[in-house]
């Protein structure tokens, strides 16, 4: 595992991170308790719990207790409802289970989705820099790439940004890194793994929701235009299509972490080897070339 300066934080974190929320095959403490640590194990040591699963917060707890606070970067993420605001109430009520339930005892960051982000109030807002003055969240961020996180850059109330990003990321998501960097903003690179390019038709990675190990058994069926000019994602000797893809995103130097989601040991092992290994020869030319040429089909489409 290599390690990346979290901005201006003072750590350093695992460059591949994992989000921690609801799974069916992690639904009792002891599995998340596991899992946590069988990631520690691999190098991991930024974790981003979602608010609202009980269970999972309490085996993320129980997997801190076997370490140091300070060497683990937690985030705790929060979710807004369309239907109505986010007050400094609901952000302090969260806040306050979160370290209840890990007894972390502080969060290094917390992060607001879009919905959440938008749908704030004024109290809120002051509530948060409340939070980071005292210590309790020492940096704020939001996730997302819609029209608000726009807005969010501009705020100085932000400290992190977590977007996603992979080889088929559009000049909007790549304007919106380089703005975000020159704002000073922590960034974390989300979902990259682009849909649309595996193997099957539907097909999801196996990083997304545990499945059987591989994704190039069996037969292809009506592949997108995408999916062919990228089929060298799944030829590549050596290599898993997810493994390329990572190793990708990795290459992003604005990036302080990769965010993954994962729900089996084995591949969070098999993602952390990644960061020790560089893209192999002629594969960056590769998708630089599928990618302008996925462009051009667009454009003749």
């Amino acid at each position: 595992m290599r390690y990346r300066p979290f901005g201006a934080s003072g750590k350093a974190v695992s460059a591949v991170s994992l989000l921690l929320r609801d799974a069916p095959n992690l639904s009792s403490p002891g599995a998340w308790r596991s899992l946590v640590i069988s990631a520690m194990e691999s190098g991991v040591n930024s974790f981003e719990a979602t608010a609202g699963s009980d269970v999972l917060a309490m085996g993320l707890g129980e997997a801190l207790s076997v370490v140091e606070r300070r060497l683990i970067f937690l985030g705790w993420r929060l979710r807004g409802n369309p239907a109505g605001a986010v007050t400094a109430r609901d952000i302090a009520d969260h806040v306050r289970a979160a370290l209840q339930r890990t007894r972390a005892g502080y969060l290094d960051l917390l992060m607001l989705d879009e919905t959440a982000a938008e749908t704030m109030t004024s109290d809120a807002f002051t509530y948060l820099a409340d939070l980071r003055n005292a210590g309790v969240c020492l940096q704020i961020g939001v996730v997302g790439e819609g029209p608000v996180i726009d807005k969010c850059i501009a705020n100085d109330t932000f400290d992190v940004l977590a977007t996603s990003f992979s080889l088929v990321s559009d000049w909007q998501t790549r304007r919106r890194i380089r703005d975000a960097s020159a704002a000073n903003m922590t960034l974390i690179g989300c979902d990259p793994f682009p849909t649309g390019l595996q193997s099957g038709p539907s097909a999801r990675s196996e990083i997304e929701r545990p499945m059987r190990r591989g994704l190039l058994g069996g037969r292809r069926h009506d592949p997108s235009p995408a999916a062919s000019i990228y089929g060298f994602l799944h030829d590549t000797p050596g290599w898993s299509y997810e493994e390329l893809c990572l190793a990708f995103a990795l290459t992003e130097p604005a990036f302080a972490t990769i965010q993954l989601e994962a729900g089996r040991a084995d591949m969070i092992e098999r993602m952390a080897t990644v960061t020790d290994k560089d893209l192999p020869t002629g594969v960056a030319a590769q998708i630089e070339m599928a990618r302008f040429g996925q462009i051009a089909a667009q454009r003749r489409a």
